[in-house]
């Protein structure tokens, strides 16, 4: 039988101490699964993104792996008064001498345009006057054309975007020079980082095309090339000036891209950390770098062989 003390403590229930205690642990419990949760969500974004970069990355150098070798492909590697069209060097091609055209920069991402026969045209069946006829139909943006059985020689050509089988093209020797070989439009590619919006863009003369970065998660911070030059194969150098060489010299060339996802990984408080995060320098490129500011960057190389030059 209960007593009467005994109904009274049972019946008073928790304290409002008690209950802050509760509360507080409460607290603290819920705090630590949020720090854990933002952690961890900072964490699988900023993962997500360095896999994004890396995949913009090795997707950008593939193409501009590709286009770097075959630059000069049936056009030759030009020269210092441009590139010739049967009679004289004449002309060069946007502005653009030779077939590899480096503009080195050690304040900024450098550029590099590479001249290339990059569409197969058709097969010449014959050329009378300015008039050459190919064995099918063309419909191109390239304003010059090359043949590759007079391979080092550039034309001028227009009337290529017609839909047909003929094409009108100045100088073109006639005869087993050109007719029964193949005509192939060429195109000055120039690959340029904008650093304002993080953009790698590639440029085929109808307009500059994102290829790498989109400014939003990712970023193309840099661009950097350094060149190798016939006669010497031990050394590299950011221009072929450097080695007393010209662009009709370069025999291979090596391309860094820089690139960081949009999310911190960290935020930098000290110096044993900063290094981690400072934007590496590359070739010449030491000044004006970024960091250290917490982002996990990717720096991603290869080397290319010129084979046409």
């Amino acid at each position: 039988m209960l007593t009467m003390m005994a109904i009274e403590k049972k019946d008073a229930g928790v304290t409002l101490i008690e209950l802050m205690i509760v509360l507080v642990i409460a607290a603290f419990l819920v705090a630590g699964v949020y720090s854990l949760f933002i952690t961890q969500h900072r964490s699988y974004a900023v993962q997500d993104q360095v896999a994004g970069v890396q995949q913009d990355a090795r997707a950008a150098l593939n193409i501009m792996a590709r286009d770097i070798r075959m630059a000069g492909f049936v056009v030759g590697a030009g020269s210092i008064s441009g590139f010739t069209d049967g009679t004289s060097p004449s002309f060069a091609i946007n502005g653009f001498n030779f077939a590899v055209n480096p503009i080195n920069s050690d304040a900024a991402p450098d550029t590099l345009t590479v001249v290339i026969g990059i569409e197969e045209w058709g097969n010449v069946q014959s050329v009378a006057g300015s008039e050459v006829t190919l064995d099918r139909n063309v419909d191109s943006d390239c304003e010059f054309v090359a043949f590759d059985l007079q391979p080092g020689r550039l034309y001028q050509a227009s009337d290529a975007d017609d839909g047909d089988d003929k094409i009108t093209a100045t100088n073109v020797p006639t005869g087993s020079k050109t007719v029964g070989g193949k005509a192939y439009g060429v195109q000055a590619i120039t690959y340029s980082v904008t650093t304002a919006d993080g953009f790698l863009r590639r440029n085929d003369g109808s307009g500059a095309q994102p290829l790498a970065g989109d400014g939003v998660t990712t970023f193309v911070e840099d661009l950097q090339f350094a060149y190798q030059v016939q006669g010497d194969t031990a050394n590299w150098y950011n221009t072929p000036a450097a080695a007393g060489a010209t662009n009709a010299n370069i025999r291979m060339i090596r391309i860094n891209i820089t690139v960081r996802p949009a999310v911190q990984d960290a935020v930098v408080q000290d110096a044993a950390t900063a290094a981690q995060f400072n934007q590496p320098a590359l070739e010449d490129h030491t000044t004006n770098l970024n960091g250290p500011d917490g982002f996990r960057r990717r720096v991603y190389t290869t080397e290319v062989k010129v084979r046409n030059l």
